[in-house]
């Protein structure tokens, strides 16, 4: 759905009314509040421009099961569509073979099986650094400081 100018501008000019009354009470100079609702204003026009030259992705029928149901967006953009069998893999950290990156694979493959099973529960399967912790009988402080130590390894 596109930016619906008319209702945000009401709303925004409801909110800049609100705003220079508690200026003025606070005792900021007329070009002091201007400069204030010109900086504004270009965000709200900023906001605007973006809301209406983006289009979220589509949360229903991404990959096109139902015949003639699949998004027009990725009918338009067939290179946005991307197809993961997880039969595919036969192993539990199968999906590292599945990395193109050369030297991400490789820096992945050099982990220990706790960081893989750790990094799997939290990238892969999406699980919360809470959830993890409860999973594994650990301290969620303890999963935050391996999931960043990891992170800073496959950056590198």
């Amino acid at each position: 759905m596109g930016f619906n100018y008319a209702k945000e501008k009401r709303q925004f000019d409801l909110e800049w009314k609100q705003l220079q009354k508690e200026y003025t009470d606070a005792g900021m100079s007329p070009a002091a509040i201007e400069a204030m609702h010109s900086y504004d204003w270009e965000m709200f026009l900023s906001r605007r421009t973006y809301e209406n030259h983006t289009q979220a992705l589509p949360d229903t029928y991404l990959s096109g099961e139902i015949d003639g149901e699949q998004s027009t967006l990725f009918m338009r953009f067939s290179s946005l569509s991307v197809t993961f069998d997880e039969e595919n893999f036969s192993e539990q950290y199968a999906w590292i073979d599945a990395i193109e990156d050369a030297s991400l694979s490789a820096r992945l493959s050099k982990l220990s099986e706790q960081d893989l099973e750790l990094l799997t529960l939290y990238a892969i399967e999406g699980y919360t650094q809470t959830e993890i912790a409860l999973l594994l009988k650990r301290n969620q402080s303890v999963i935050s400081r391996k999931i960043n130590r990891l992170k800073i390894f496959l950056k590198k």
